[in-house]
């Protein structure tokens, strides 16, 4: 079953969010590229794409 990224962000509330230090995340995101932030980080593209999204909330 297709999960939308809504769905995606109601499943990832009471879990931690993949891992990441926000702060240094915040950092990193204005001088990197969304490749290379999945890299540093070790996650998806996908995953970088839903954490922007939840902290522009």
């Amino acid at each position: 079953m297709r999960s939308t990224n809504k769905q995606m962000m109601n499943y990832n509330v009471s879990q931690p969010e993949f891992g990441v230090d926000y702060h240094d995340f915040i950092q990193k995101e204005q001088c990197l590229s969304n490749m290379e932030l999945a890299e540093e980080f070790g996650l998806s593209l996908k995953s970088i794409k839903i954490m922007k999204q939840k902290m522009k909330r």
